[in-house]
C-alpha cells in the first residue's frame, strides 16, 4: 500500500469519525393505542450547537418547529406524537441542520358527565 493510499484511508476515517461525532438524535412522546393519527409532518431547520447541551431545550425547539408546520397543514385541535429528530450537517458556524418528523394526532374532546 502506498503512502498516498494510506493517507487517503486516514482521511476517510477522520471524515467518518467527524460525521458520526456530529450527529445527535432524540425521540419523545410515544403514541398511545387510542390516539387517532391524521398524518405526519417533517421539518428541517438550523439549530444552535449550544442547544444540544440541554435535551429539554432542543426537544422543545423541535416540538415548536413541528407544531408550527402542522397547524398550517392540518385543521382542528392537533398534537404531535412519535417525535424523532436527527442533527448532523454544519450549516454555518455554530449552527447544525436538524431534521425532525412526527405523527399528527387529533386531540379528543372529553365531555364531563355531571
Amino acid at each position: 500500500m502506498t503512502i498516498k493510499n494510506k493517507a487517503l484511508l486516514v482521511l476517510i476515517g477522520m471524515v467518518v469519525l467527524l460525521l458520526i461525532s456530529c450527529t445527535s438524535m432524540g425521540q419523545q412522546m410515544p403514541i398511545m393505542p387510542d390516539e387517532n393519527v391524521i398524518g405526519t409532518i417533517q421539518v428541517f431547520f438550523a439549530a444552535r450547537e449550544s442547544w444540544f447541551s440541554n435535551n429539554d431545550h432542543i426537544n422543545m425547539q423541535v416540538y415548536i418547529k413541528l407544531l408550527e408546520a402542522a397547524v398550517i397543514k392540518f385543521s382542528g385541535e392537533i398534537d404531535l406524537r412519535d417525535i424523532v429528530w436527527v442533527s448532523g450537517r454544519i450549516v454555518s458556524p455554530g449552527n447544525v441542520e436538524v431534521s425532525a418528523t412526527a405523527k399528527v394526532i387529533e386531540v379528543k374532546k372529553y365531555e364531563a358527565n355531571i
